[in-house]
């Protein structure tokens, strides 16, 4: 096996897709997260070396360019591999192609930072990687996106609470909420017509359970296509996201 680059072949069921029969952005985010996990794990960087250290990974920036709907009922390969590594952040490339045809439907950028189990600030990643030989010569070809802002003049706005459904591993809220929380604030009949092409999400601060969220979204410098999302605990930006949708054929 390269342990430079990991591999991994899925089949897309009816029951993992969404009213316009394809895969919903949460979802692709998760198989990226568990994409690299399973990387992580057989390299030698997962879980259980992280918390012997008393650290553990999170996710801090993503970046993603979906080139095709991923649709029900095909086969599709999920390829990862990392591109750097500091004391303080790991870069991380994916690439997603269709299994019978080759064709590439999705590319994505991702950047990593371990946190201190018990003080919550940054970890030092320098002994996790010490006499490893994985970081790949591949690189992400697309564009790794610009700083995210939080809008001033939001145009939509929701709240929610967060349950015991929403906390992950780390006793914080799941990346996959997150992203369902930005999704849901366009209609169902929008998605009919639209379909997300490029998705970036930058986090900033960790909520926590039974906090109450305010999602306020907005287009970004006018343009209907383009959105800028953030969701905020008690005035405090937990994460800033931009989503470009594209029409479908």
């Amino acid at each position: 096996m390269n342990p430079k680059l990991y591999s991994y072949e899925f089949y897309l069921t009816a029951s993992e897709v969404n009213a316009q029969r394809e895969m919903p952005l949460s979802r692709l985010v998760t198989t990226l997260i568990d994409t690299a996990t399973g990387h992580a794990n057989i390299i030698g960087i997962g879980f259980d070396r992280m918390i012997r250290e008393g650290i553990s990974w999170v996710l801090s920036r993503l970046t993603i360019d979906i080139d095709a709907p991923v649709t029900v009922n095909r086969t599709y390969r999920m390829e990862t591999w990392i591109e750097s590594v500091s004391r303080l952040f790991s870069e991380r490339g994916f690439e997603m192609t269709d299994a019978e045809t080759g064709h590439t439907v999705m590319r994505a950028h991702s950047t990593w930072m371990a946190v201190n189990m018990t003080t919550r600030r940054p970890g030092d990643l320098t002994p996790i990687f010490e006499g490893l030989d994985v970081i790949s010569d591949r690189r992400y070809a697309g564009d790794k996106g610009g700083k995210l802002l939080p809008s001033h003049t939001p145009e939509r706005e929701s709240t929610y609470r967060f349950a015991v459904s929403d906390i992950d591993i780390n006793r914080h809220v799941t990346t996959r909420r997150y992203i369902d929380l930005i999704v849901d604030m366009w209609p169902l009949d929008y998605y009919d017509t639209m379909r997300p092409s490029r998705f970036e999400l930058a986090f900033k601060h960790e909520a926590r359970y039974d906090e109450e969220a305010v999602v306020i979204a907005a287009s970004h410098e006018g343009s209907p296509e383009v959105n800028d999302v953030e969701i905020r605990v008690n005035s405090t930006s937990c994460c800033l996201a931009r989503l470009r949708f594209t029409a479908r054929d």
